[in-house]
């Protein structure tokens, strides 16, 4: 057995036009200077509507996000990135198809990304023009077999990592992934952990002079008692004006399964797997789940009415929150009803009369709108002025510009215990 045999697989699914897979790529080679791994490259094809509904919103939040991530990380990443051309992809992809060590393949695919991002047509063409790489039919047929592959395997995205039958997506896994590896025992003796650096916060992005001119600062959060990770982060997210004269507006959305998007298995029960990791990571209970999905979230945005009325909205959606995601309580019953909403101190008299009500759908119907008009479609999405960022995992990179927002300097705020320090 050679030392290449002997040593654990570690699989990745890149995409060579995924902003995400291209951060993700920069980091793999210091991950196998720590870990005794042995790294299998895989090449995927954008995935299919069924995982990515709004393909095009999907792209353009995916680069947008990069940028951001870049400016906070010691990783690369045109501040002015483009989306590459479809045929460009294609022909990176015909590329990184070819029979090639996991080396050279890393090597390549981030030679790709930054020639693909920076629009550079005539820089891919010559990392390519030497290659024996497959025609367009046979890389489409390749690229589609490897999809299948990672959908057989359990997952639907690029930008993944798969060890031992788990997953870790991109640049945000890495912690959970590197927690892995060491309880494996993976660890080489003479290395470090810690293989996604921070930049020093001296380097961060610095606040505008004279920052919002003394204007009122407005974060909106538009969120959703289905949504797994708008949960995890709801308290972190709310206590934000208690640290800063910043107005929380939440924006309570229906979930996209509601809104018509088909959310198929393997998908839902990814989403829970890591907002339960996610959870742990952050203290938040989790896991005893009661799905609203149907009459009981129609009653739970009807009640909203009366929370807000009350001044008690912020109290009814933790409560609800952790309700549906922690407590097993059914929203559909009187009795879940009533024990959310005592919780939150609002009056049950005035709870249970509207409970049937329809008069929600009129203002959920404007937060859906406004949503899509920010480029998104999924819950939790925060804006910030005409900064917009979506994911629990962007909560600490809400709160940097927030400080920039109010004039303060940057500062290692909300940064998980995981995520290593320069």
């Amino acid at each position: 057995m050679t030392t290449a045999e002997a040593l654990e697989p570690l699989r990745f699914y890149h995409r060579p036009d995924d902003p995400w897979s291209h951060l993700l790529a920069q980091c793999l080679p210091a991950l196998l200077e720590v870990y005794r791994l042995r790294l299998e490259c895989i090449t995927l094809p954008f995935p299919d509507l069924e995982h990515a509904p709004r393909p095009e919103m999907l792209a353009r939040h995916a680069l947008r996000d990069a940028r951001d991530l870049a400016q906070y990380h010691v990783l690369s990443f045109p501040q002015r990135a483009v989306l590459p051309p479809a045929e460009l992809a294609l022909l990176a992809s015909r590329a990184l198809l070819a029979p090639q060590s996991s080396a050279d393949y890393l090597r390549r695919a981030l030679a790709l990304g930054d020639a693909l991002f920076t629009g550079d047509a005539p820089r891919v063409h010559a990392l390519t023009a030497a290659d024996a790489m497959p025609d367009e039919a046979a890389a489409h047929r390749l690229l589609e077999a490897n999809h299948r592959e990672l959908l057989d395997t359990g997952h639907y995205h690029s930008g993944m990592v798969a060890f031992r039958g788990m997953w870790y997506w991109g640049i945000d896994r890495l912690a959970h992934l590197e927690h892995d590896l060491l309880m494996a025992g993976l660890r080489r003796p003479e290395r470090s952990v810690g293989v996604l650096r921070r930049r020093p916060a001296a380097e961060w992005p610095a606040p505008p002079l004279h920052a919002n001119g003394g204007a009122p600062v407005e974060l909106d959060w538009f969120c959703s008692f289905r949504s797994p990770y708008a949960y995890v982060s709801a308290a972190r997210t709310l206590a934000l004006a208690a640290r800063y004269p910043v107005t929380i507006r939440p924006k309570l959305i229906i979930p996209m399964k509601m809104a018509g998007f088909v959310i198929p298995d393997r998908k839902r029960d990814y989403f829970r797997m890591d907002a339960a990791r996610e959870a742990l990571r952050h203290g938040v209970p989790f896991g005893n789940f009661c799905d609203p999905f149907g009459p009981g979230l129609e009653r739970a945005m009807a009640a909203a009415d009366v929370a807000q009325r009350a001044g008690r909205l912020v109290p009814y959606l933790l409560s609800v929150m952790q309700g549906v995601w922690a407590d097993g309580i059914d929203t559909a019953s009187d009795e879940g009803m009533r024990r959310l909403s005592e919780r939150a101190e609002l009056d049950w008299r005035d709870v249970w009369p509207v409970l049937g009500s329809q008069s929600w759908r009129d203002w959920a119907d404007r937060h859906r709108e406004e949503l899509a008009a920010l480029g998104q479609y999924a819950a939790p999405t925060y804006r910030l002025g005409d900064w917009v960022t979506w994911g629990q995992d962007r909560l600490w990179m809400v709160e940097q510009k927030l400080r920039a927002a109010l004039g303060l300097a940057a500062d290692r705020v909300d940064t998980p215990a995981w995520t290593s320090s320069p």
